[in-house]
């Protein structure tokens, strides 16, 4: 198992981060692999983008608890899982994001990130640089409203 995790202060109210982040519009502007997003029945989510050179398609869970500011999100065969919370100190906000691989995706292509060398498999160094770098977009987003803040460069999610 794979446990990533960065938290980053936001000047912005929780309120206003939450409105940016629970709303799955805005999931391609500040996650790096991903291009579009589009919700699904229930509290799901149906994603496409790229990571590590392969395009990606696929449906998850998206939950939102808007009491405590908090998202959860994963992949339902269980390899691949997420939350984000949102503290608030004053006039801003402390924005946490924790990531968990606990095996290969179904098709058993690649590895869990770190787990191996597989060229298919995301380094350690390239998952954590992808979530810092989500981080950063949402709070260049939310504080500055700059649309052109997102790096793809770096995977924040493991590619099917």
């Amino acid at each position: 198992m794979s446990e990533f995790e960065h938290t980053t202060t936001v000047e912005a109210s929780a309120d206003r981060v939450w409105s940016f982040v629970s709303d799955v519009s805005n999931l391609p502007k500040y996650l790096p692999t991903t291009h579009s997003a589009e919700p699904a029945e229930g509290e799901r989510v149906e994603v496409k983008g790229e990571a590590q050179g392969h395009a990606y398609d696929s449906e998850g869970y998206f939950k939102q608890d808007a009491q405590n500011r908090r998202l959860e999100w994963g992949a339902d065969e269980g390899y691949y899982s997420g939350w984000l919370e949102i503290g608030e100190q004053g006039g801003t906000s402390n924005v946490t994001v924790h990531l968990t691989f606990t095996g290969a995706p179904p098709k058993g292509e690649g590895d869990p990130p770190g787990e191996s060398a597989s060229e298919d498999a995301p380094s350690r160094d390239d998952v954590q640089e992808g979530l810092v770098s989500a981080l950063e977009s949402i709070k260049n987003f939310v504080e500055e409203g700059r649309p052109d803040t997102k790096d793809e460069s770096r995977a924040a999610t493991y590619d099917e």
